[in-house]
C-alpha cells in the first residue's frame, strides 16, 4: 500500500473562484452602490448634523425662554406684593380714618348728651326752686291764716321740711 502525503500547502479549486467571487463582489459594489450609498449616508450625516444644530438651537430659545418667564414671575411677583402692601396700607388708613370718625362721633354724642344733661339740671333746678317758692308761699299764707301757737307753727315748719324732702 502506497501511503498518501498531503501537501503542506493545497489550494483548493472551491476556495480559488470564492475568492474570485469576492473581489467580482467588491468591484460591482464599488461600481454600482458605493456613490449612491456614500450620498445617502452624507446626506443622512447632514441631516442628522442639522437636526443637532437645530435641536441645539431650540434648546437655547427654550432656556432663554424659560430665564424671561421666571424673570417675568419674579416681577409679577413683586408687582403683586406691591399690590397687597399697598392694599394694606390703604386697609389701615382706611381704618385709622373709621376710628378717628367713629371717635369724633361719639365725642360730639357725649358732648350733645352732657349739654342735654345740663340743660335737664338746669329745669328741674328752676322747676324746684319755682314749686319751693310755691310751697313757701303756701306756708306763710297758712301761718298768717290760722294765727299759730308756737306748737302748730313748728309742726308746719316740720311738715314742710318733709314735704321738701320728699321733692
Amino acid at each position: 500500500m502506497a501511503t498518501q502525503t498531503m501537501p503542506a500547502i493545497s489550494i483548493d479549486v472551491n476556495m480559488f473562484w470564492q475568492i474570485i467571487n469576492f473581489f467580482v463582489l467588491i468591484v460591482v459594489f464599488n461600481k454600482y452602490f458605493k456613490k449612491p450609498l456614500g450620498r445617502i449616508i452624507k446626506e443622512r450625516r447632514e441631516k442628522i448634523s442639522g437636526d443637532l444644530e437645530e435641536a441645539k438651537k431650540n434648546k437655547e430659545i427654550a432656556e432663554a425662554e424659560v430665564e424671561k418667564a421666571k424673570v417675568i414671575l419674579r416681577e409679577a411677583k413683586d408687582e403683586a406684593h406691591k399690590i397687597i402692601t399697598t392694599a394694606e396700607k390703604k386697609a389701615d388708613e382706611r381704618r385709622e380714618e373709621i376710628i378717628k370718625s367713629a371717635t369724633f362721633q361719639r365725642d360730639k354724642i357725649l358732648k350733645s348728651a352732657e349739654i342735654e344733661v345740663e340743660k335737664m339740671k338746669e329745669k328741674a333746678r328752676k322747676d324746684i326752686k319755682e314749686e319751693m317758692q310755691k310751697i313757701a308761699v303756701q306756708l306763710a299764707e297758712k301761718l298768717v291764716n290760722e294765727k299759730l301757737d308756737s306748737k302748730k307753727g313748728s309742726a308746719l315748719i316740720d311738715n314742710f321740711i318733709d314735704e321738701m324732702g320728699d321733692a
